[in-house]
């Protein structure tokens, strides 16, 4: 949202307090498409969180498609927020496996010294048996 914000110059919280600045009208276009291209939300998701109607919602989006097929800006508009999330996930999702790794890690390292007090205790009881 706050890339969608820069590329149209406007404040994030104006984009959907029903503005006709067209500006504004743009980057709440942009913002529609990208949560039902990128992010495969419904129209009726949409609706809610933008708190539009969901004929505005269709509204919105099909005219983003017309401008993103028609003129290069919308397209260097579209490719710019597109590269920032996917940026943006990557980055999370490698943070994400890390921790993950770290955990695995130090739950590997208490079971090998268990093994180990393990093994020892047998490898003493089998010589106090024979």
């Amino acid at each position: 949202m706050n890339e969608v914000a820069d590329i149209y110059n406007v404040e994030r919280d104006r984009i959907f307090l029903g503005s006709r600045e067209k500006n504004i009208i743009f980057a709440k276009r942009l913002y529609i498409y990208i949560l039902r291209e990128m992010f495969g939300l419904t129209l009726t998701e949409i609706a809610n969180v933008t708190n539009l109607h969901h004929a505005s919602v269709i509204h919105h989006s099909k005219q983003f498609k017309f401008f993103h097929a028609n003129y290069k800006q919308d397209q260097k508009n579209f490719q710019r927020v597109e590269n920032k999330i996917i940026e943006v996930e990557v980055d999370e999702e490698i943070q994400g496996l890390e921790k993950k790794l770290k955990s695995i890690k130090k739950s590997l390292t208490k079971l090998y010294k268990i093994k180990k007090l393990k093994d020892e205790r047998e490898k003493i009881k089998n010589l106090l048996t024979e």
